[in-house]
């Protein structure tokens, strides 16, 4: 046997009269964040309206123990510094930035863009960030600073390409558009996408709106039997919807785009890309769903979205809690898709397991039976 093979280290779980093994894996490869959950906006289509925790930053003793592991992380290859809040509001953004740099790591920037001013995007420009991905929508459920947007797109692109030498890696970093789909908004998805183009935004990621309010369940555009959208748009065609947006955009932008009705295939981002959600007061989730506690309104009902943490970086490494047995299982379960699919199944109406994320029947805690980013209706950077 080799080396290799004995030194493997892994944890027994009893599972149908046997047992099975779960190895430990160095193999935590992205970190998600979150500075800070506070933010300069309150835009009514945004999570943080239907938190039910507190609103924090994070802590020196966490940011100190977040920069000496990023050090160490023998995997470690992306990093996205953003999260539910804005993160150019901490004190100590930069000193993060630089330190995942250092690292040789490839950082996203998420945020609003209303704080990038010239001496900040000259920051990001010299650390060589790699994405700038900033929310965009003209809707009434989003932001409010449309045209500041716009003139901080133009001149990310400008400084860029001036530091940049002209034209030589003239899309670096990326600028990325969040853009969340509304039933006002279609018709002026083709117009604006091609208006932020010529700015120099290089790609988009579309995602559909989650109503965090009952009223705004007409404006989504997700499909539902029970709740019924077939006067504006047909069940089956729904993605017909963008393909004016696409075609504007061949060759000129990347776009990812969502499901609008749900398919077979289950996908998770996070698992799939062996990535780690760090909180702002350090503790250590799997996703963004599970980052606070909050609801979800979909398919005509409430659900409450319960926060779930494996660990705090602050009291133990980030790769100890990544092999941790909890972790390990849970990573396995979703990987695996060994959890049921809520939105579909024929017992909902009479199931209690959809109030919320604890539990489902599998006899899972947490739950991601109910989850909408796994079935890329809803989507992450």
């Amino acid at each position: 046997m080799s080396h290799q093979q004995t030194a493997r280290t892994g944890e027994v779980y009893p599972f149908s009269g046997g047992e099975f093994v779960l190895y430990k894996t160095d193999r935590l490869e992205r970190l998600y964040i979150e500075l800070t959950n506070r933010c300069n906006f309150s835009c009514r289509m945004c999570f943080r309206n239907n938190f039910s925790g507190a609103f924090g930053t994070m802590p020196d003793r966490v940011i100190d123990a977040l920069l000496e592991q990023i050090a160490v992380l023998p995997r470690l290859k992306s990093a996205l510094v953003g999260g539910i809040g804005e993160p150019l509001m901490h004190s100590r953004f930069r000193e993060v930035i630089t330190a995942l740099k250092r690292r040789g790591a490839i950082v996203d920037v998420q945020t609003n863009g209303v704080l990038l001013d010239d001496d900040l995007i000259d920051f990001l420009l010299q650390q060589d960030v790699d994405r700038i991905i900033t929310s965009y929508e003209c809707a009434a459920v989003g932001h409010v600073q449309a045209t500041g947007l716009k003139r901080t797109i133009a001149r990310i692109a400008e400084l860029r390409q001036k530091r940049r030498g002209g034209w030589s890696r003239a899309n670096h970093p990326r600028i990325t558009l969040e853009w969340i789909l509304t039933a006002d908004t279609l018709d002026r998805l083709e117009s604006e996408a091609r208006e932020m183009v010529a700015l120099g935004v290089n790609e988009f990621i579309l995602s559909n709106l989650l109503p965090m309010e009952e009223s705004m369940a007409a404006d989504s555009l997700i499909m539902s039997q029970s709740t019924g959208r077939a006067d504006r748009v047909a069940w089956q065609n729904q993605g017909d919807i963008l393909e004016p947006f696409i075609d504007a955009l061949r060759y000129r932008a990347k776009v990812q785009r969502p499901e609008f009705h749900l398919r077979t295939e289950r996908w998770c981002s996070f698992i799939e890309r062996n990535a780690m959600v760090i909180r702002h007061d350090g503790e250590v989730t799997p996703c963004y769903r599970l980052l606070h506690d909050s609801r979800e309104f979909y398919q005509g009902r409430w659900r409450d979205v319960l926060a779930h943490s494996f660990g705090n970086i602050a009291d133990g490494s980030a790769l100890e809690i990544w092999n941790s047995r909890d972790y390990l299982r849970f990573r396995h379960q979703v990987r695996n898709k060994l959890y049921p699919s809520c939105p579909d199944c024929e017992l909902r109406d009479g199931c209690d397991y959809i109030q919320d994320s604890s539990a489902d029947c599998y006899a899972n805690s947490p739950s991601c039976g109910d989850c909408l980013w796994d079935r890329r209706i809803l989507i992450c950077p």
